[in-house]
């Protein structure tokens, strides 16, 4: 297959891509800079970051397209000042649109439209079970940009295209993401409770991602929002107890809210409170996990 990704040098675009090229799909990455690959199926073409409207990049891809995966955003984790939360929204939605106008001018029909998106969707509660037949309205600067990014997505389907909105939970990896810094402070005896310790994380192993994004892209029955979680969320206490036990390390350190709030600002939330998410959609459909508890997920991470 041919298989377009923006993003594909993040995080999760990179993992999936050493899958595709494995399986000898030829991978498109758009990138801002030029880049020559070194794999016979990886090919980078490169756009221009400061005209979305230039959509010149299309004239490197081949005849059709199967599979589109939309990843391409700044990151969460640099600090939310008003100008870099702007980015975090722009950088999505200038993207989606771009690929909407070269599917809309091109008449290319890829199998799906992946779009990435979080459960950052859900508001953060430590009572309620959300999955994805909840329909909710923005509560807080997250949400506002899960709604307004699967909503520049949604243009999509006016083309007849299947369109899928992949609700990312926290994911687990060793080398990215929040992992590797709690490994050092869990390290560093540092390890334990955060804030109330009651906040809810819906989980999930980088490779369970992955398998996921390709599943929902073969798919014919999958469209609209897919939780990709782990079948079973826990309790922070309860996450702090299971990496402890994996590192061998003291599980007794506090980290109060207020510390926190004041490192990292608004995005402290991210650690701070959570949403009880169910992956409904990829349960009902059969996707087999290959880590659907925790224990099996870190235990498999820290073993390499």
């Amino acid at each position: 297959m041919n298989i377009l990704i923006s993003g594909g040098t993040g995080f999760i675009g990179s993992h999936l891509t050493n899958v595709l090229k494995k399986d000898r799909h030829h991978v498109y990455i758009l990138s801002r800079q030029s880049k020559s690959s070194e794999h016979p199926y990886v090919h980078y073409i490169k756009y221009d970051e400061d005209n979305y409207n230039d959509l010149s990049w299309t004239k490197e891809l081949p005849e059709e397209i199967d599979l589109v995966y939309n990843f391409s955003g700044a990151s969460l984790n640099n600090k939310w000042t008003d100008y870099y939360k702007d980015l975090i929204l722009s950088s999505r939605l200038n993207m989606t649109n771009m690929l909407y106008q070269w599917l809309f001018d091109s008449k290319i029909k890829p199998l799906a439209f992946v779009n990435a998106s979080a459960i950052g969707y859900y508001p953060t509660s430590k009572l309620v079970e959300y999955d994805e037949y909840d329909v909710l309205s923005p509560n807080d600067f997250l949400s506002t940009v899960v709604n307004k990014w699967e909503g520049a997505a949604r243009q999509i389907e006016s083309l007849g295209i299947r369109t899928v909105y992949t609700r990312f939970g926290l994911i687990l990896s060793r080398e990215e993401g929040a992992l590797p810094i709690l490994e050092k402070l869990y390290k560093a005896n540092l390890g334990g409770n955060i804030a109330s310790s009651r906040q809810w994380y819906s989980w999930i192993h980088i490779d369970d991602v992955i398998n996921a994004l390709y599943f929902v892209g073969l798919n014919q029955d999958i469209d609209g929002p897919v939780n990709i979680t782990a079948p079973v969320a826990v309790r922070q206490k309860e996450f702090s107890k299971v990496l402890s036990a994996v590192l061998g390390t003291p599980n007794f350190f506090k980290t109060p809210n207020f510390l926190l709030n004041s490192l990292l600002g608004e995005r402290s939330m991210l650690i701070t409170e959570g949403q009880k998410v169910h992956p409904r959609r990829l349960l009902n459909n059969e996707f087999k996990y290959l880590y659907p508890t925790l224990d099996q997920a870190l235990e498999q991470i820290y073993s390499k």
